[in-house]
């Protein structure tokens, strides 16, 4: 069975002791003794302790943000054993490129990792090691084909996949054969629609010097808190998701999707993030009927880790292959933790398997 953790992609450092302010690890997560020494909140302890917690955008391997997260992540994964981690983790397909390289050179080999276990009622700091056996990296779009094919719905046809992300949007069209590469393409992200809310509001209230998260949580639930009073912002998100889509997303479908691609598939998958916004997935319905059957993957931000999850029992399943053949590692199950890794700009999602689903 595979298991699924989410926490928020954002991060401040601190100095404060905290004791008892969390129910369990994954709301009372603070690194210990990361680079120069310095310790940091992660997720939902930043957000309800910091003052600034942030994140960059799109950020590569070799930034603290990335580091912090992937660090997290890794311990989530362990699930508290000394398993040796099979990992998937991905980047958009215009990054890809450039981070595929350092991401494995980041994770490979093994981590020495401390956290604070006083946060959610534990004695003190505890040093854990955890050792990453092999490390695939994969496009995100890469990986939510591979759960769309292989996962709860495995599709065997054609279809169109949107990923809709808070730093990036993504599409291509994936063939019983393959991704068509000339169908694939990335533009701006829900981040674009975020902005258009901050500037709105920015003409009428002071926002307190909120960090781009915080904003972007507000957007999520369409209330912002200014002045001690709420703000229901939802019909000004509707506008900016309505501009997103009309100078983002549709153009970008145009540019990249011609009229012969219609002609291979009938459906079109919606994951990501942004999926969850109805009048998003109504765009797409309205934009696309008679044409297309829209299809929002179930809980659709969960959709890339999953995928993440199943390379990395891919990737277990041919070295045993290969073993039986005299030429690799057997690996055995039992010593063994397959994970998925998906350190989005909006939120992180681990998927854990223990490689019997």
């Amino acid at each position: 069975m595979k298991r699924f953790y989410v926490f928020p992609s954002v991060f401040e450092e601190t100095s404060n002791d905290f004791a008892k302010v969390a129910t369990n690890f994954i709301d009372g997560m603070k690194i210990q003794n990361f680079r120069n020494n310095r310790n940091y909140m992660i997720g939902n302890l930043a957000l309800n302790e910091g003052v600034s917690p942030h994140k960059f955008l799109n950020s590569s391997p070799q930034d603290i943000d990335y580091q912090l997260l992937a660090s997290t992540s890794l311990i989530l994964g362990s699930q508290g054993s000394d398993n040796q981690m099979i990992i998937t983790v991905g980047f958009p397909y215009i990054t890809h490129p450039l981070y595929r390289d350092s991401a494995i050179q980041f994770f490979n080999g093994n981590h020495q990792v401390s956290f604070d276990t006083r946060t959610f009622g534990g004695p003190g700091i505890e040093k854990v090691s955890l050792n990453v056996k092999s490390t695939n990296v994969l496009t995100e779009i890469d990986g939510c084909i591979k759960a769309i094919r292989e996962g709860q719905f495995a599709e065997k046809e054609n279809f169109f996949v949107c990923s809709l992300g808070y730093g990036t949007f993504e599409v291509a069209l994936s063939t019983v054969s393959g991704v068509i590469q000339r169908t694939t393409y990335s533009v701006n992200g829900i981040h674009y629609a975020v902005n258009i809310v901050k500037t709105e509001l920015e003409k009428h209230y002071y926002l307190h010097m909120l960090t781009q998260q915080q904003v972007e949580r507000a957007f999520q639930r369409g209330t912002f808190v200014i002045n001690r009073h709420k703000l229901d912002v939802t019909e000004i998100r509707a506008k900016a998701l309505q501009s997103y889509y009309t100078e983002v997303i549709s153009p970008a479908l145009r540019l990249k999707l011609s009229d012969e691609d219609f002609l291979k598939t009938s459906k079109l998958y919606l994951v990501g993030g942004g999926a969850m916004y109805k009048e998003l997935v109504d765009m797409f319905i309205d934009e696309f009927n008679g044409v297309l059957e829209v299809i929002t993957y179930p809980e659709p931000y969960l959709c890339a880790s999953e995928g993440y999850c199943l390379q990395s029992l891919s990737a277990m399943q041919v070295q045993n292959k290969s073993a039986e053949v005299g030429g690799g590692i057997t690996y055995v199950k039992d010593n063994v933790t397959y994970i998925g890794i998906d350190i989005g700009n909006s939120n992180t999602v681990v998927t854990v398997s223990n490689g019997t689903d």
